[in-house]
C-alpha cells in the first residue's frame, strides 16, 4: 500500500510539476510575479536577473513552501546570496525540490549590472539536476537573461528569458520550459505599485499577470495578485525591520488546494 501511494505521488509530481515549481520568492508569488520590471531583491537570481543590478545592499535570502496544493512531497526550497560592487551585483543560489523518488536541486550563479543611468542586465547560469529513484540522476546546463528599462522613478519595463539555450535532460525536446517574459510598472503614488506582466512558455498559451503592492506604515506591505492561464489569485504580506524582511504568500489554483509561501531576507550594509 506505502509502495502504491509513492508511485501515485510520482505520478502527480509528473503532472503538476510546472504549477508546483514556482520562482521564489514570496513576494514576487504574491504579486503573481507580475514585477519582473521592478523587483531587485536577492530572490531575482532566478527570475528576472537584471534586478540584481538594482540591489543596494548585501543580501541573504531563504524561501520555503512546505506543501504545495496542500502535498508535502512538492516542498520546494530556495536559498539566495547577493553582493553588489562597483563591477555590478554577483549572486549565488541553490533550490531543492521533491521527496525521495523524485527530486530536483539547482545551483546558480548570477550576475547584473547598470549598463547606464536607465538600463540594467543580468543573467544567470543554473545547473540543473533531476534524480528518480531506481532510474539515476541527469544533469543539464541553462542560461537565463534580463533587462530593465526605467523612464523616471515611477514608470519601468523588464523583460527576461528563462532556458534561453533551450537545454533538456534528454534528446527529448521541450522538457525543460522557455520561458519569456514581459513586464511594466506604475508607481501611482510613493506608497503604491501597480505591475503587470505577459508570461509565454514556448508551445503554450501566454499568461496575463497583474499585481499591486502598498506600503503601509513604512514597515507593512500588502500584496496582490492575479494571472489567467490557469486563473490564479494570489496575496500576501511583508513586514521590514532596520536589516530583516519576512514575506508571506499565498495562492489558489481553480482545482488544487491552497499554496502557502515563506521568506526572509537578511540585508547588511556595505
Amino acid at each position: 500500500m506505502n509502495h502504491l501511494f509513492k508511485t501515485l505521488i510520482l505520478l502527480l509530481l509528473f503532472v503538476l510539476q510546472s504549477f508546483a515549481q514556482i520562482n521564489p520568492g514570496a513576494r514576487q508569488i504574491a504579486l503573481a510575479h507580475s514585477d519582473a520590471s521592478y523587483s531587485n531583491d536577492v530572490f531575482q537570481i532566478f527570475n528576472n536577473p537584471a534586478g540584481l543590478a538594482l540591489a543596494k545592499n548585501r543580501e541573504v535570502g531563504m524561501y520555503y513552501s512546505p506543501a504545495p496544493f496542500d502535498t508535502k512531497e512538492m516542498a520546494n526550497a530556495f536559498a539566495a546570496y547577493c553582493e553588489p560592487t562597483p563591477y555590478g551585483t554577483f549572486s549565488a543560489g541553490f533550490s531543492i525540490y521533491g521527496f525521495e523518488l523524485y527530486k530536483e536541486t539547482q545551483f546558480a550563479l548570477g550576475y547584473g549590472r547598470k549598463v547606464t543611468e536607465n538600463f540594467f542586465v543580468g543573467g544567470t547560469a543554473i545547473y540543473k539536476n533531476l534524480t528518480i529513484k531506481n532510474y539515476g540522476s541527469k544533469g543539464t546546463l541553462l542560461f537565463n537573461l534580463g533587462g530593465i528599462a526605467t523612464l523616471n522613478e515611477q514608470i519601468g519595463f523588464g523583460f527576461a528569458v528563462e532556458n534561453i539555450t533551450r537545454s533538456t535532460l534528454s534528446s527529448e525536446t521541450g522538457q525543460l520550459p522557455t520561458v519569456l517574459w514581459g513586464g511594466l510598472h506604475l508607481k501611482v503614488v510613493k506608497e503604491f505599485t501597480f505591475s503587470a506582466a505577459l508570461r509565454k512558455e514556448v508551445g503554450y498559451n501566454p499568461s496575463i499577470r497583474i499585481g499591486a503592492e502598498y506600503s503601509m506604515l513604512d514597515f507593512i506591505r500588502l500584496r496582490f495578485g492575479a494571472q489567467n492561464e490557469p486563473n490564479i489569485f494570489s496575496g500576501g504580506f511583508g513586514f521590514i525591520y532596520q536589516f530583516l524582511q519576512v514575506d508571506y504568500a499565498v495562492f489558489k489554483h481553480p482545482d488544487l488546494d491552497l499554496t502557502h509561501q515563506f521568506g526572509l531576507i537578511l540585508r547588511f550594509a556595505k
